[in-house]
């Protein structure tokens, strides 16, 4: 019989791949981006610690950094509003550090039959959603303040892929809360000679 904490243990490594992914967006990866700005035939892409023209130049890895569209002088992308929402970006990685500890405590909710365990990842898994939640409503206000800027100086800007990935992770996670608060209420196993432990 499976075991009551394996949805939410699996949707908690699916959570914890996608926030890696949209954690090493620019400058350590610039196939996912927050956003994406282009000035003639420069293309800045936009993630959490940088920025990097596509294919070339990154800027120095950093937490919070200066916004800058590459290529264009009349946009004013880095007054201190913006510049200080690019320090909350470091959500991105805390709420995957998050839904990691919860997919380890479902491992171990699995391994021991350990209904502690399951409980303990349904609490990481809700503290994960609420920063992944927050990282998704700062990126939606920064990326889209910056956006329009650019539009409105006459270049084109859209959103990544990098914003899509957080917010499935934080439905992940929502739903990993959900089946590891259920999963705690299950049965674990078939009385003390299965080892049922709590």
């Amino acid at each position: 019989m499976p075991s009551p904490a394996f949805p939410g243990m699996f949707l908690a490594f699916a959570a914890a791949v996608l926030l890696l992914f949209a954690s090493i967006s620019p400058p350590a990866w610039d196939q996912v981006d927050f956003l994406s700005a282009r000035v003639g035939d420069t293309v800045t892409v936009y993630g959490v610690f940088g920025e990097c023209i596509k294919g070339g130049a990154c800027s120095k890895r950093s937490v919070g950094y200066d916004l800058v569209v590459y290529g264009a002088s009349n946009v004013n992308s880095n007054p201190t509003a913006l510049h200080n929402l690019t320090y909350i970006l470091i959500l991105h990685p805390i709420g995957g550090f998050l839904a990691l500890l919860a997919f380890i405590f479902g491992v171990i909710g699995i391994a021991a039959a350990s209904r502690v365990s399951t409980i303990i990842m349904a609490v990481m898994s809700f503290f994960a959603a609420v920063v992944t939640l927050v990282a998704f409503v700062i990126d939606m206000v920064l990326w889209n303040i910056l956006r329009n800027r650019i539009r409105d100086a006459g270049y084109s800007a859209t959103l990544g892929n990098a914003n899509w990935f957080t917010v499935a992770a934080f439905g992940a996670l929502l739903l990993s809360f959900c089946t590891s608060l259920c999963g705690a209420c299950g049965r674990f196993a078939t009385g003390r000679a299965a080892g049922e432990k709590y």
